[in-house]
């Protein structure tokens, strides 16, 4: 008798919160938002800015959502998306200045073009962690700032 009141409780406590919740998460994963990015440390205005957003650990440096070639004409750089989901990101950007489509490095290995990471993450010996460099949109507008070095 005890383990049918149990049952009960659970299908009339438990299981509406579990919908509840569930199309409170389609909600929000369903909400929009206005982004900005503003990138600085520009110091030559030639060449452009090369930017990738990801949308996860598992697709992060490899696949990203966006990914946005600017052309330089200022020591800034800015850019505007609109419609994007509410959730976790990381941003990746370097500074192109010969427009070969790649981050050029010495013999060693080394970027010889600026570059930066959301959270203005670095990494040591590669790029930034996702857990250093992920950021939260959650409201309808979020800017962020990226100092490439």
């Amino acid at each position: 008798m005890r383990f049918y009141l149990f049952v009960l409780f659970i299908c009339i406590v438990l299981i509406p919160n579990s919908t509840k919740s569930q199309s409170t998460l389609e909600a929000i994963a369903t909400q929009k938002a206005s982004f900005k990015l503003y990138i600085n440390g520009i110091e030559k205005v030639e060449g452009e800015i090369r930017i990738a957003i990801f949308d996860s650990k598992n697709k992060y440096t490899k696949d990203p959502i966006h990914a946005v070639v600017l052309p330089i004409s200022d020591t800034k750089v800015e850019l505007e998306l609109e419609n994007m989901s509410y959730g976790e990101y990381a941003i990746a950007v370097y500074h192109d200045q010969n427009k070969n489509g790649k981050l050029d490095t010495n013999l060693l290995g080394m970027p010889k073009e600026k570059y930066g990471f959301s959270n203005n993450a670095r990494g040591k010996f590669g790029p930034a962690s996702w857990d250093d460099a992920v950021f939260e949109i959650a409201s309808p507008t979020k800017v962020a700032e990226i100092s490439i070095k």
